[in-house]
């Protein structure tokens, strides 16, 4: 099964992807993901480069690389993990409040394609 989550408009692709750093790392926080399986679904110098080729606003492109550095906090300075979790998700928080939705979000284009 293919499943693609897609969005025409760049503040709607900015918002679907803070939200989904937000999940990822309260998930993460909570030990229902490890570190591996967010760099799977989104925190890799893959992602970054696609976002960069999308030209997505360079300070979550930032919360995304420092996500990329989580693997080397847990192993340097364990003690210091939980703090850089909730620290990239205000972060991303605070980016999401000042991330305006579309005017009329039912013409985006967004979420779930075939």
């Amino acid at each position: 099964m293919e499943l693609r989550l897609s969005v025409d408009k760049n503040n709607e692709a900015e918002r679907l992807v803070l939200v989904s750093v937000i999940g990822l790392l309260e998930a993460l926080e909570n030990d229902l993901l490890t570190i591996e399986d967010c760099e799977n679904y989104l925190f890799s110098p893959y992602s970054v480069s696609i976002l960069e080729e999308k030209n997505m606003n360079p300070q979550i492109i930032e919360i995304i690389e420092l996500g990329c550095e989580l693997e080397d906090v847990q192993s340097l300075i364990p003690d210091k993990l939980k703090e850089e979790i909730r620290d990239l998700k205000e972060r991303a928080k605070e980016y999401l409040k000042n991330t305006n939705p579309s005017e009329n979000p039912y013409e985006v284009k967004k979420w779930v394609d075939r």
